[in-house]
């Protein structure tokens, strides 16, 4: 499913995909590019990729051995 869009209107996409790209439409790399792309301006996990676990929170404060050290 694309935004809302199924059926006959995405069937018409995919075709127009395949005619433009070949029939690896869904693995070239240009195509994943793009499709990438709009994924991560909706916050979505980008194709090809396992789900990241955010970084743990960082204190502000500097661990006791540079504060010591003054590093």
């Amino acid at each position: 499913m694309l935004g809302g869009v199924e059926g006959e209107p995405l069937a018409r996409i995919e075709e127009q995909l395949r005619s433009e790209v070949g029939e690896n439409w869904q693995t070239d790399a240009e195509v994943l590019k793009g499709r990438n792309a709009t994924r991560q301006e909706h916050g979505l996990p980008l194709l090809g990729e396992t789900e990241r676990r955010p970084a743990p929170a960082t204190s502000a404060r500097r661990p006791l051995w540079r504060r010591v050290l003054g590093r």
